[in-house]
């Protein structure tokens, strides 16, 4: 018989039980703990397993090995958005929802800093750049929203050409010591130049300078910037995947 999560009492617990291994669940634990949005949560006796479900009923998030357990009945039957959903239970979905859409990911570590260089020097973005580098993220139904609530509150390194970014990466968000980084670009007539590797340098030595370590989630089929991750001595941790989730199977 599958084992079974139950309502989580103690939140204090379930962020202590989780933090071991917080470069696997910072999504998770950022999400529930940290982004303002609320959420209603489950978890195994231990709390190393857990659920989380918002209470709009759009978002699921789970954390921790899924092997063994079964999904609770109070996921949304009207479909929901699953974000950084390790493999075991995205199988556990699979078997019981249909999937409109998904996004399997690679999940990298970087080192820990890498040395001083010219990128030591870059500066981030601003404001007055959100509108423009709004255009080149996709992954997003509101991506000036999303990207100008993360360049107020997190780091970003931005390399400029006349004034204008040409190249930049910023966080997604950062929590109990480790910061994901995302909505990395470089404009088309300005790669190979050597300008994502500068500015994936300069946001990792800069929350180097804080002690934080840096992430990053890469979609499977976006091999140039798998190769870049790779080619900047970034650790493959595991896998994770974004999916748009529908009605549960007949």
């Amino acid at each position: 018989m599958a084992k079974q999560v139950m309502p989580v009492k103690n939140m204090g617990r379930l962020r202590a039980a989780i933090l071991p291994n917080i470069l696997e669940s910072a999504v998770f634990v950022y999400r529930i703990f940290e982004s303002g949005q609320k959420f209603d949560c489950y978890a195994n006796e231990d709390s190393t397993v857990a659920l989380a479900v918002s209470e709009n009923g759009e978002d699921v998030l789970f954390a921790g090995n899924w092997q063994g357990y079964g999904l609770p009945k109070i996921l949304p039957r009207k479909g929901f958005f699953l974000s950084a959903c390790p493999n075991e239970a995205l199988n556990l979905i699979r078997s019981c929802f249909t999937i409109k859409e998904d996004w399997p990911c690679w999940h990298y570590l970087t080192p820990e800093r890498y040395g001083s260089g010219p990128w030591d020097e870059l500066g981030p973005l601003t404001l007055d750049d959100v509108p423009f580098i709004a255009k080149y993220w996709k992954l997003s139904d509101s991506p000036e929203e999303h990207i100008r609530r993360k360049v107020v509150e997190f780091d970003s390194a931005c390399v400029r050409i006349e004034g204008k970014p040409v190249s930049w990466v910023g966080l997604h968000f950062e929590v109990d010591g480790v910061a994901n980084m995302g909505f990395a670009h470089t404009l088309e007539e300005h790669r190979r130049k050597g300008y994502a590797q500068m500015v994936t340098k300069a946001i990792v030595n800069s929350l180097a300078g804080r002690g934080i370590r840096t992430t990053c989630d890469v979609i499977k089929d976006n091999v140039n910037s798998i190769a870049l991750c790779e080619s900047l001595g970034f650790a493959r941790l595991g896998e994770a995947t974004w999916a748009d989730v529908g009605e549960p199977l007949e």
